[in-house]
């Protein structure tokens, strides 16, 4: 049977019709409103059957603009999701508008920067002086912990040590405890339901001990789920605070986050105003003497994850939800684009079906609706089959871009109703151009064969394909000069050679730590490890900041420097480079006092010429009478990169110390599993106790940017899609475009035109308006992409070559779109294509 509106389901209708039928029936005695309430019916049913034929019979046409919004909408939704997922961190607390962080903002004379900790003093004291503070919670990151149960012994990390009140503070749900006496006691902790496990198996471990590495036993009084991914805050376990840092009146160190509960963002702004009286009360006799000036301020808790720019925080950015919004919008226009230019090109062919239907009565309104209907219907098909896409996808886009989101997100109101606009909006922005200019042909000229594409339309056409191709080129360029950044970031000369350098924390116990000396002895004498060393942390992560009393020209002044420890084998381990001086030496019993190293920054700063030999106070900076402690500096370093190169390199003091935290094992580049055994084996007879974990310091380096490479990684892909639709759409054109001109290209091989003169001929008027799509897109991506790489302390070059790269690959894949159904239009025989003539 020929195909109908009858052999089809339509679940849309099949829900509305038993309503119209109760509807009419109802208002049966009032026959006119029957008819009226019918007519809507039978008109909707009638748009929808034409539309479903026209829909089918141009199978080619509908396939395309089918993929195209297929893909746009699939992608724009994944994107949404993500947007969606980046502005929720923190808002699963109840009352997270009433949370605020304490951040300091810390100004020198030459320098300033900003934390998101502060004094442990300021949470109590502030809830103390102004009843404006209902509420306050202070963190303590403990690092990684050694914990111990029976012959399970395990390194931790994310251990953070809090108030009691955290439970009253934030809605991190307890499963079992009671949350207003979990972490009121002394030596109490409270595990993540993973953490639990991994101790207690599938028992309850309320009640139960476990073992710090100081043999410190510690009640497990409560299991709280685990932290969800939507959290800036993120624990694996919560210890109480132990009574010096609860009752610690120090001014001075910066470590704790203090979490206040403030009722209104008025009596937040007005608290913020009382914050300058508070640092005068307590802080300012401190600090003016160091030329140190302190501002506090008070961040919402919802604004941390995307606003906060706190030294050392590595979460999202404002910037980058901005920038998936718009690739998602990009796809969405692209993609409707592509139906306005494939619609208004098929209007020549649809000419006669225009003109029949008015000679049939049809008004211009009703022909808008029906190219509307037509749109709209393949904008719900392709939300269908989008729908399929993003369910197949989102474990992938989940690994991707670091995410949890789940399938119920799907059937959360909001997203739906987002869902049904887009696509509504989609059909009928698509949809509107086509329909108007179809609706507006007289029946009279098109019956008799003179309507044509106008000019009108042909310029609307090119304008199109300028401002899709114009979009796609841009997000070429950008995703180029992203990858350009990250690999600049992975590959820049460090200051040291991170490659094949393993790194072990060793025990806190200073006992077990001085056994390094025989660790090390058991290393080097394989020809497999070249050296190893100690130093206060990891070379990848160096962090804080410490005030030291330095030599100047008017006499000594205080200032804030970073401090790294390490020992006299550190610099010959990590390939440091001295350009003044010496390094640290046992040849030098007096480098453990007396002695340090700076690095290059630190001279500049202090405008050193020669600065060896100039002072550094190490101690006596605590009582009066206490006699000072100078040391000398000995040697420069050439300057190293600190952390990732979002930060720049900071003027350091570097001391001497021996058997510090963290081991620095460099490698050959023979077999690494094997030399991991071998370093395994030798830790166990040394420390048959503690458990072996270890990791890279490249691979803590690519850590640092991790987010960078998802976030690259997405744009890149969407970039490609985006290009696709775009190709999509041109394949489409050049399809039509070589169907109206069959007759022009037959003449043209009758008169001795060769095949590629044709593919020239018909490509060069595509190739034409992507020329005039790179002199839009190389200035705005030029422009854009040059603010991006602001965000980055140290950044690369925008090179010509990329914007050349870029124009020639669409050139190239422009031209293989359009040669296709051009070679075949020009290899057909003009026999065909004339005979009608």
């Amino acid at each position: 049977m020929p195909f109908g509106f009858n052999s089809i389901s339509c679940p849309f209708y099949t829900l509305i019709s038993p309503l119209v039928k109760k509807g009419v029936n109802y208002y049966d005695k009032n026959r006119r409103f029957g008819s009226i309430l019918e007519k809507p019916t039978n008109m909707f049913k009638n748009l929808l059957k034409t539309a479903i034929r026209s829909l089918l019979k141009n199978k080619a046409y509908s396939a395309i603009n089918l993929i195209g919004l297929t893909i746009g909408i699939a992608s724009s939704t994944l994107l949404f999701f993500y947007v969606l997922d980046e502005v929720s961190f923190d808002r699963f607390h109840g009352n997270h508008e009433k949370i605020y962080r304490v951040v300091s903002h810390i100004s020198e004379p030459d320098k300033s920067f900003s934390w998101g900790s502060t004094q442990a003093p300021t949470g109590p004291q502030l809830m103390e002086d102004y009843p404006l503070v209902e509420n306050y919670v202070r963190f303590f990151g403990m690092g990684r912990v050694l914990f111990q149960n029976g012959d399970t012994r395990l390194y931790q990390e994310d251990v953070i040590a809090v108030d009691s009140t955290i439970f009253e503070v934030f809605d991190f749900k307890l499963i079992e405890g009671d949350p207003a006496t979990a972490l009121g006691e002394p030596n109490s902790i409270v595990l993540t339901e993973e953490v639990a496990a991994k101790y207690f198996g599938s028992e309850s471990p309320v009640g139960k001990i476990l073992s710090m590495q100081d043999n410190t036993s510690l009640k497990v009084t409560g299991v709280v789920e685990d932290v969800p991914r939507n959290s800036h805050i993120d624990f694996a376990a919560l210890m109480s605070l132990n009574d010096d840092q609860k009752t610690s009146d120090n001014w001075g160190s910066f470590y704790l986050s203090t979490y206040l509960v403030i009722p209104t963002p008025e009596k937040a702004a007005e608290l913020k105003s009382l914050l300058p009286e508070m640092y005068e009360k307590y802080m300012a006799e401190i600090f003016k003497r160091m030329n140190i000036d302190i501002q506090y301020d008070l961040q919402p808790l919802a604004s941390i994850h995307l606003y906060s720019n706190m030294e050392g925080e590595n979460g999202g950015n404002i910037l980058y939800v901005y920038i998936m919004a718009i690739v998602a919008v990009f796809m969405l226009v692209i993609a409707g684009i592509n139906y306005m230019n494939l619609a208004t090109a098929r209007s020549a062919s649809r000419a006669k079906e225009v003109g029949v239907r008015k000679v049939m009565g049809s008004r211009r309104g009703q022909l808008i609706a029906q190219f509307l209907t037509e749109s709209i219907v393949l904008s719900f098909v392709a939300l269908l089959l989008s729908l399929l896409v993003v369910v197949s996808l989102l474990p992938f886009f989940n690994d991707v871009a670091g995410k949890q989101i789940g399938m119920e997100v799907l059937g959360s109101p909001m997203v739906l109703i987002v869902l049904l606009l887009i696509t509504l909006i989609t059909g009928l922005l698509g949809g509107s151009y086509p329909a108007l200019v179809l609706s507006k042909f007289q029946p009279i000229m098109v019956l008799k064969g003179k309507v044509v594409s106008g000019k009108n339309n042909a310029l609307f056409r090119k304008v199109l394909v300028v401002l899709q191709f114009s979009i796609s080129m841009f997000m070429l360029i950008c995703t180029w000069i992203v990858f350009d950044q990250l690999s600049f970031m992975q590959d820049k000369d460090l200051g040291y050679d991170k490659e094949q350098v393993m790194t072990v924390s060793l025990p806190r116990e200073q006992e077990e730590r001085a056994k390094f000396s025989v660790l090390r002895n058991k290393l080097i004498q394989n020809e497999e490890i070249i050296n190893a060393a100690t130093a206060w942390g990891r070379t990848s992560s160096i962090g804080g900041r410490q005030i030291f009393t330095v030599e100047t020209a008017t006499g000594m002044e205080e200032k804030a420097f970073r401090p790294f420890r390490i020992d006299h084998n550190f610099l010959n381990t990590m390939g440091m480079e001295l350009v003044e001086g010496r390094g640290f030496s046992l040849d030098y019993p007096a480098d453990t006092l007396n002695s340090v190293l700076i690095n290059e920054e630190t001279a500049r700063r202090m405008s050193w010429e020669e600065p060896l030999g100039k002072k550094v106070q190490l101690g006596g900076r605590g009582e009066e009478d206490e006699e000072p402690q100078y040391a000398e500096v000995v040697g420069v370093i050439k300057d190293f990169h600190q952390q990732s190169l979002h930060s720049k390199i900071e003027p350091m003091i570097l001391m001497y110390g021996t058997n510090d935290r963290v081991v620095h094992i460099k490698m050959n580049t023979g077999d690494i599993r094997e030399t991991v055994d071998l370093i395994k084996s030798a830790w166990g007879e040394v420390f048959p106790t503690r458990p072996f974990e270890y990791d890279f310091l490249d691979q803590n380096f690519a850590d640092a940017y991790e987010e960078d490479a998802r976030r690259g990684t997405i744009f890149t892909t969407f970039s490609g899609l985006t290009i696709l639709i775009a190709c999509l759409g041109l394949l489409g054109l050049a399809s039509f475009s070589a169907e109206q001109r069959t007759k022009e290209i037959g003449i043209r091989k009758v008169i001795g035109a060769s095949v590629p003169s044709i593919v020239v001929l018909i490509s060069k008027d595509f190739i034409y308006l992507i020329g005039v799509a790179i002199l839009i897109s190389f200035p705005v991506s030029w422009y854009f992409m040059s603010d991006w790489l602001q965000a980055f302390a140290y950044q690369t070059e925008i090179k010509w070559t990329t914007f050349v790269a870029s124009a020639f690959l669409t050139i190239l894949i422009t031209f293989l779109t359009v040669s296709y159904h051009t070679i075949k239009a020009a290899t057909a025989n003009p026999v065909k294509s004339l005979k009608d003539e």
